[in-house]
């Protein structure tokens, strides 16, 4: 069965789309459907250690990041504390020139909070998919 439909730039044409779907009874019990996969995998061991390793890593690196940002405002606010006390007309820099803008709504403020709330409801629905299959109700 097949339709041939001439699209020209002149006239428009009207294009319907359709399909069908034949459903078959299958012989697997609804509750391990997914048996097959999460059987297959020979040492489970490996993803345990890949996942604890990656958290390690992540805990490191902000470990390591806050580090850096301390000693960065303690070195600013000791020398604008210095500052403040010898000269009343130094000029600001680095994070203090900031200060302005911290309560200042930003330029597309609806946006932000569309993907900020997108983005909180996807990683509250992975996080808790990760913790029902850790529990192991989601086989």
């Amino acid at each position: 069965m097949e339709h041939r439909l001439l699209l020209t730039k002149d006239k428009p044409a009207k294009v319907s789309f359709s399909y069908t779907v034949e459903w078959e009874e299958g012989t697997i019990a609804w509750a391990s459907r997914w048996d097959t996969y999460l059987t297959s995998a020979t040492n489970s061991q490996i993803h345990w250690f890949s996942i604890v390793n990656s958290l390690i890593i992540v805990l490191f690196l902000s470990g390591l990041l806050a580090m850096i940002m301390v000693r960065a405002l303690r070195r600013d606010i000791a020398a604008y504390n210095l500052d403040e006390e010898m000269d009343d007309t130094y000029e600001e820099t680095g994070w203090k020139l900031l200060h302005g803008d911290v309560m200042r709504p930003p330029n597309f403020c609806t946006n932000l909070v569309a993907l900020i709330g997108s983005g909180v409801q996807i990683g509250a629905t992975a996080l808790a998919c990760i913790v029902l299959s850790v529990m192991g109700m989601l086989s």
